[in-house]
């Protein structure tokens, strides 16, 4: 009877060494970081923005992006055919959310017009030009590059007709090894592809005015 009394209570000791272990472990662990895109474009002054409100309607998206990129994790390419997923750094929404946000963003500076909606927009909403994105590629690896590799394609009014279909392959260096430098290195690759947009709208509307 001793014998079982000493071995259970050996047991207790055990299970509440290893009930602090394991609190231990868990406090060490990292917590979850969270990141966005953002705009990097410089903002134009005010005073242009608000003269711009009788201006050009850009309707962005939709948008398709690849699922093994479009996850709440952030992924790191490791290697040609492999990627890596890292629990602790996450997006702090959705990859193609704001993939489409800072875009609508870019193109309301650069074309200087508050009239820009993310798909899907509201019916009362008539955009006069359309951006429709196919995603190949957009990932890439701290300290070296991020890689966006995108099919675009621009409509008119009625979202049937191309005017315009173009690829773009924007490479952007990371400079730093953490994922906040990454993350906004992906940002100005994007920056760079909304200029490529704003200047082919530009072109096409300078087109359609002199039509008139």
């Amino acid at each position: 009877m001793m014998k079982s009394t000493g071995c259970i209570r050996s047991i207790g000791w055990i299970l509440c060494i290893l009930t602090l272990f394991i609190a231990a472990c868990r406090g060490i662990t990292s917590p979850v970081e969270f990141y966005t895109l953002n705009a990097v474009i410089e903002t134009s002054t005010p005073a242009q923005v608000a003269a711009a409100d009788q201006d050009l309607a850009i309707g962005v998206g939709p948008i398709e992006i690849p699922k093994s990129i479009d996850r709440p994790q952030i992924v790191i390419r490791t290697g040609p055919n492999r990627l890596s997923v890292d629990e602790f750094h996450r997006w702090a929404g959705s990859l193609s959310e704001d993939f489409l946000r800072v875009l609508a963003t870019n193109l309301s500076i650069l074309l200087q017009t508050n009239r820009v909606a993310t798909h899907p927009w509201e019916d009362y909403f008539q955009p006069d030009y359309r951006i429709v994105l196919d995603v190949l590629q957009f990932d890439g690896s701290p300290g070296q590059q991020i890689m966006l590799n995108v099919t675009w394609t621009i409509t008119g009014q009625d979202g049937r007709n191309a005017l315009l279909v173009r690829k773009s392959m924007i490479t952007q260096p990371v400079s730093g090894s953490d994922y906040e430098v990454f993350v906004s290195s992906k940002s100005q690759a994007l920056a760079t592809l909304s200029r490529e947009i704003a200047n082919e709208i530009k072109i096409l509307h300078s087109k359609t005015k002199d039509a008139q």
